[in-house]
């Protein structure tokens, strides 16, 4: 198994260009918008009552499919043309071309530690709040009632 510096290195050596993964992005980006938008614009139709019609018939494209996608695909190209969207994007996705990302087995024993903990802390407030519980609604009550 590769050590996490020998990963780096490998995908450092795999050069992948940052606009590669910047194109990568606005594209997954861009198919979610539309799939999205194409819902939204759906319900917009159906809300007001406008009529929606087929305008693709091997595809079910109506109006409202039409323009998310439109939309979508406006949007994306805008984003990835803006010069500070384009520029962000490109020093993030250098950036995360620097990362050391953990091994697998690193992964699942920090996700290990992370449940155990979890558990013993739920188990902890369990008790903490059990004893609040009988302390407020039967302990106090009991012993200011015989007062």
């Amino acid at each position: 198994m590769a050590t996490a510096s020998e990963a780096s290195q490998q995908a450092n050596r795999s050069a992948m260009d940052p606009k590669r993964l910047v194109v990568i992005f606005y594209l997954i980006a861009g198919i979610i918008l539309a799939l999205f938008l194409e819902r939204v614009f759906g319900m917009l139709w159906a809300r007001f009552g406008w009529g929606d019609p087929i305008l693709i018939e091997g595809l079910d494209w109506k109006v409202s499919t039409l323009m998310g996608y439109l939309l979508a695909v406006g949007i994306a190209v805008g984003a990835y043309f803006h010069p500070r969207t384009h520029a962000l994007s490109l020093d993030v996705a250098s950036e995360l071309m620097k990362v050391t990302w953990p091994t697998w087995s690193e992964t699942r024993t920090s996700t290990m530690a992370v449940v155990v903990a979890s558990l013993v802390a739920a188990v902890i407030l369990f008790f903490i709040d059990t004893i609040a519980y009988k302390l407020m609604v039967e302990w106090l009550p009991a012993v200011w009632g015989t007062l």
